[in-house]
């Protein structure tokens, strides 16, 4: 028997690369407008944020006035970017090598316009992004930089972690690693000192020998 041919075009079936779907992230956070008071921010979210392909993510509080708000780059152009740099030194790391995030993507500010706290609200506005860009880097350690951090995470996937009591303590979470430290700004140093999180920076480099390539 012979099969009558058909005009009907095969289907194909499209599969998006890791930096497409991230740009569709990217492009959702910059259009969301699910927080009132910053609803005219920009989403600090993109290509400056790191290496897509990396093991190792960061996620801090949200970008500063001073700082990633103005350069878009979380964790840059303030006080808390140079702390930070100065202990990415101590764990190792270089910046080109590793993905930096927030638990809330846009600047929280008060209404003199200064940095304000991210409300809870916020915090789980945003937990769905920080949810995608977990899955999209799929990293095998998660480090938290300060309380905020900690427990958008918690949003994502429970995990138990008290800063003060697990700092620099590496803790099974969500087929990976969870590394708790304090924020590197400089009020985050009235609980913690620059000394201690050196120190803790240091255990980190400890940690990820052997459990990623830095």
């Amino acid at each position: 028997m012979v099969c009558a041919s058909s005009d009907r075009a095969p289907s194909i079936r499209v599969v998006n690369t890791v930096s497409d779907e991230f740009e569709l992230l990217t492009h959702r956070a910059r259009s969301c407008r699910a927080c009132a008071r910053m609803a005219d921010c920009r989403a600090v979210l993109g290509a400056p944020n790191g290496d897509l392909r990396s093991r190792i993510l960061f996620v801090a509080e949200a970008p500063g006035r001073l700082g990633a708000d103005r350069t878009g780059i979380p964790l840059s152009g303030d006080q808390s970017g140079r702390n930070f740099d100065e202990l990415l030194h101590m764990a190792g790391l270089r910046r080109s090598a590793i993905f930096v995030t927030n638990a809330v993507l846009c600047n929280p500010r008060d209404p003199q316009g200064r940095n304000a706290a991210p409300t809870s609200v916020e915090i789980h506005n945003c937990a769905p992004f920080l949810r995608r860009t977990i899955e999209l880097i799929n990293p095998a350690v998660v480090i938290t930089l300060g309380v905020v951090a900690l427990g958008a995470l918690a949003i994502v996937e429970p995990h138990g972690v008290v800063l003060k009591r697990d700092v620099a303590r590496p803790v099974a979470w969500n087929d990976r690693w969870l590394f708790a430290l304090y924020h590197p700004s400089p009020r985050a140093q009235l609980h913690r000192s620059f000394a201690l999180q050196q120190d803790d920076f240091t255990a980190l480099r400890q940690f990820l020998t052997g459990v990623v390539a830095s």
